[in-house]
């Protein structure tokens, strides 16, 4: 089988990555190192069912710390606890407001699903590429709930790459104006080199995911410490259509969404 222009593009990128050994994607943690990730997320959906249209939109932010616990050259284990919550749902003319220092209230069932996310840990082991080897997470939150609430949801499994970090090589010997694609068989991304200094490397990128309940199209730009592979800032905008299930009813879906990641080192 011949390899098409696009492969032989990203091969290349490996082969500059690996052979300048100064990719993103090596892991180069210590024992003790704690990061501090806050995720805002603004989303607006409509809704449609025959003539019954139902608007949702929502604010949230998300802050987690993820703590190295153990390091070396072949990968690092971390803990991963969301430490703060805050959201805010405007549906069907109410609006519900959520804040994790506050208790909440018994009577909704969307705050006290909240609530189970609030110093939740997760135990997590990756490879040296960012890789997820092992993972131990006590409460699994409902995907619906999520959903509704705007939230971003922290995928993990094992082989996907912490999300963090960057799960591609970038290597400084690329250049401004670089570009390459990844596609699965339920996406595919468009990447771009911004800019490259010594610490950073900036990269946009186009994203378009099919084959789902809601297909999605997303711009966005990441900034990467070129030292570990974490991601410093990211900012992305997505359009989503398809459908998605309230109380057991399918609704036809448009969901418009911003998101804005910032990633310290304590």
């Amino acid at each position: 089988m011949k390899s098409t222009p696009i492969e032989l593009k990203y091969i290349l990128v490996l082969i500059l990555a690996f052979a300048s050994g100064t990719s993103c994607a090596q892991v180069k943690f210590k024992q003790g190192d704690e990061f501090q990730r806050q995720i805002v997320t603004k989303s607006n959906c409509v809704l449609q069912r025959g003539s019954q249209t139902l608007h949702v939109g929502s604010v949230s932010t998300v802050v987690k710390s993820y703590k190295v616990t153990d390091a070396s050259e072949k990968g690092a284990s971390f803990i991963i606890t969301t430490d703060k919550l805050i959201d805010t749902i405007n549906a069907m003319n109410q609006n519900l407001v959520y804040h994790s220092g506050k208790p909440a209230d018994p009577n909704s069932v969307i705050q006290v699903g909240l609530q189970k996310m609030l110093n939740n840990q997760s135990i997590v082991s990756i490879n040296s590429k960012g890789e997820v080897l092992s993972l131990k997470r006590p409460v699994v939150i409902n995907d619906t709930l999520l959903s509704f609430a705007g939230i971003q949801p922290e995928r993990l499994s094992p082989g996907t790459t912490l999300q963090f970090m960057v799960d591609f090589p970038v290597s400084l010997t690329l250049k401004k104006g670089y570009t390459w694609k990844i596609a699965t068989s339920s996406a595919e991304t468009n990447y771009t080199v911004y800019a490259i200094n010594g610490p950073t490397t900036v990269i946009t990128y186009k994203t378009s995911v099919l084959g789902s309940s809601l297909n999605s199209r997303i711009n966005g730009s990441i900034l990467i410490d070129n030292n570990t592979g974490v991601i410093l800032k990211r900012y992305s905008q997505s359009v989503s259509t398809g459908y998605e299930m309230v109380n057991g009813i399918v609704y036809t879906a448009t969901r418009r969404t911003a998101v804005t990641e910032i990633c310290n080192k304590k």
